[in-house]
């Protein structure tokens, strides 16, 4: 059977030895190396070339998230678990960004952690339920901004009526003689409708209509 090769990062010695504890049952892993800073795991992880790191977010000379960028620029494959003390959306917004593959809390349990290493071996990414639910909460909060942003919008009758022909695909000219305005006039309604819904193009304004049901 082919072992696993897992590294682990973190200043606690006692949390190394829980980890390395909770992983020696696994028949399919060996822990190949640890660092307790984070200069040592980047040095670590290039020497070794580990299956996956386990690595703590707060480290005494960088944090977990400089670490990633580091080992992500040696190895763009790099298989990264972040364990963490924290569960805010800004750590974990951050890690995900930084293209971390997992991100388990410190206070879960430690099946939690297990699961994630050999789901993140398995080539998927794995969050637990705790930073689920952060993850999720977020995208709620920015579904409801953003909602209030569309709000916002303001539309005349008339720039509704040149909203839905430019979805028809009419030109200005077209537009003009349909409404019985001139094209300048066409040109400034449009205009002044790139400038309300903040885009650049004409595919771009009818796509944010739809959002905001002017479009069905």
């Amino acid at each position: 059977m082919k072992k696993h090769r897992i590294m682990l990062a973190d200043d606690h010695a006692m949390i190394r030895a829980g980890v390395k504890n909770l992983l020696k049952e696994s028949k399919d892993i060996t822990i190949v190396g640890e660092a307790e800073n984070g200069r040592q795991a980047i040095d670590l992880y290039e020497e070794l070339k580990p299956d996956l790191i386990i690595l703590d977010i707060s480290l005494p000379d960088m944090n977990g998230m400089e670490v990633t960028q580091k080992i992500l620029a040696f190895d763009a494959n790099a298989n990264i678990l972040m364990l963490s003390m924290y569960d805010d959306e800004d750590y974990v917004g951050r890690c995900i960004e930084n293209g971390v593959k997992g991100y388990v809390v410190k206070n879960e349990s430690g099946q939690e952690l297990e699961y994630a290493v050999h789901t993140i071996l398995e080539g998927k990414t794995y969050f637990s339920q705790q930073v689920h639910k952060v993850i999720l909460n977020k995208y709620k909060r920015g579904v409801v901004k953003k909602k209030e942003r569309h709000e916002d919008i303001k539309l005349t009758a008339r720039e509704i009526e040149i909203v839905k022909l430019i979805d028809d695909g009419l030109t200005s000219v077209q537009m003009a003689d349909k409404l019985f305005i001139s094209p300048r006039t066409v040109e400034t309604h449009r205009a002044n409708l790139m400038k309300k819904f903040a885009v650049k193009n004409s595919i771009e304004l009818v796509k944010k209509a739809r959002q905001i049901n002017i479009l069905t």
